[in-house]
């Protein structure tokens, strides 16, 4: 049973910060309201209470000296003055004497009793007025012997008719400057959750404001320092990679040429098998360094369209089969020679490993456009879809040695398209095959 609560409180409590912090401060709030507002009415209402009930015995009191001391014929109206909005005096002798009545009425007849001396008597009856309705009224007799009853016509207010709405408008008001409150307090957080988000495709945005209360201004701080010391080692790890790659193309070249001496024999030809691919990958990896470093530069609208149909139009000279559709007229704001050696790493993935190749785009999404480059090749293993981003990993069951590749590829349009703000995943296709997707917010 323990268990099934806590499952049900923590289904029903809120996921989010914004919305537990608002739920916190407005029920301690609204606790504090009410339990202070108890407090008032207890300390207004019970004594404003037993003064009403002394000043109306009183005022009774006056009334039946009055009616004393005027004439039986002048009663009638003085009756009329006496009566209230609540209450009324009639000159006559009905009704039930009430045999139990509650505590305070009872209290409240005794008081009148001893306020009216002796030679008069006051109880509580009970009778039925036109409307054959059973009320309550007080019935005494004056000096001469003539009754007279009280009869109640309604409560008396005792809370104003204005206070309900007051109490509605201040519970608005704590509901808003709570909501207001919240805000303030988890809008850095929201800051620092985006500025964190794009931390990885951008490592020179912008720094957060380092303004605001301390704990706020020192959280930003240290995220700011975190971004800096970040994006200097990775700037560190590219000129690093850029200076070793440009470095191995003098050897590289020195020993094709010793190779060539070598002649048309079969180590020769390994020899320049093995160099040619170690040619590769400098070339992929000085394109690593160089295009995500370069990425962040100048970007310009550019004809989605013309862009993947003249590279499309490029392997088909080559011979290459491959497919394209897409609307004319789609236009993108990004980095056009980033976007091309993306579109032709993936591409190549897909003729390299597969068959019956196509590009698509779809722009008919309001929030973004995609690009998708699908084969009909073995596909990937799901465990592996996300570890083919990573430099230098290849699966061997679909890449060996005879179809190349240097295992940087997929890492490279991982990073460009992050430096772009972009979104790159795969997917298996239904029936076989693979999916490359590419997705850009508008």
């Amino acid at each position: 049973m323990r268990a099934r609560f806590r499952r049900l409180a923590a289904r029903l409590w809120p996921d989010t910060l914004f919305r537990r912090l608002a739920i916190i401060l407005f029920t301690g709030l609204l606790a504090a309201h009410v339990l202070s507002f108890g407090l008032v009415a207890v300390n207004v209402f019970g004594p404003s209470n037993d003064l009403s009930d002394d000043y109306f015995i009183r005022w009774v009191a006056t009334a039946v000296a009055i009616l004393d001391r005027v004439e039986p014929e002048e009663r009638p109206a003085w009756l009329d003055r006496l009566a209230r909005t609540t209450y009324r005096y009639v000159v006559r002798d009905e009704g039930e004497i009430e045999a139990a009545p509650p505590k305070r009425r009872q209290e409240s007849v005794e008081r009148l009793r001893a306020m009216l001396g002796p030679g008069h008597d006051a109880n509580s009856v009970l009778y039925f007025d036109a409307l054959n309705r059973r009320r309550v009224g007080w019935l005494m007799h004056l000096k001469d012997g003539s009754p007279l009853m009280i009869e109640f016509l309604g409560r008396r207010t005792v809370i104003s008719p204005w206070l309900p709405a007051a109490l509605a408008v201040q519970l608005c008001l704590l509901a808003f400057f709570t909501w207001v409150a919240v805000k303030l307090v988890t809008q850095p957080l929201a800051r620092l959750e985006r500025a964190a988000n794009g931390l990885g495709s951008d490592l020179r945005g912008e720094l957060l404001p380092e303004d605001g209360p301390k704990e706020v201004a020192r959280a930003a701080t240290a995220f700011n320092a975190m971004q800096r010391r970040i994006a200097e080692q990775a700037v560190e790890r590219i000129q690093i990679l850029a200076g070793i790659s440009r470095r191995l193309q003098t050897p590289i070249t020195r020993m094709r040429l010793r190779a060539d001496f070598l002649g048309d024999s079969d180590a020769g030809e390994k020899l320049q098998s093995d160099l040619q691919e170690m040619q590769t990958l400098v070339k992929q990896g000085l394109a690593l360094a160089r295009w995500r470093d370069e990425v962040g530069e100048q970007r310009c609208q550019t004809d989605l369209h013309a862009l993947i149909d003249s590279l499309v139009c490029d392997y088909s000279d080559a011979g290459q089969p491959l497919r394209f559709a897409g609307e004319r007229g789609v236009t993108i704001l990004t980095h056009p020679q980033a976007l091309r050696r993306i579109m032709i790493n993936l591409i190549d993935n897909g003729l390299k490993f597969g068959e019956d190749v196509e590009v698509a785009i779809d722009a008919r999404r309001s929030d973004g456009i995609t690009i998708t480059v699908s084969d009909r090749g073995p596909g990937i293993p799901d465990e592996h879809l996300k570890s083919v981003f990573l430099p230098f990993y290849r699966i061997e069951a679909s890449r060996n040695r005879e179809t190349g590749g240097t295992g940087l590829g997929l890492a490279i349009a991982q990073q460009l398209v992050s430096a772009l703000r972009g979104t790159l995943t795969l997917a298996n296709r239904d029936g076989g095959g693979l999916e490359a997707r590419l997705e850009f917010s508008s």
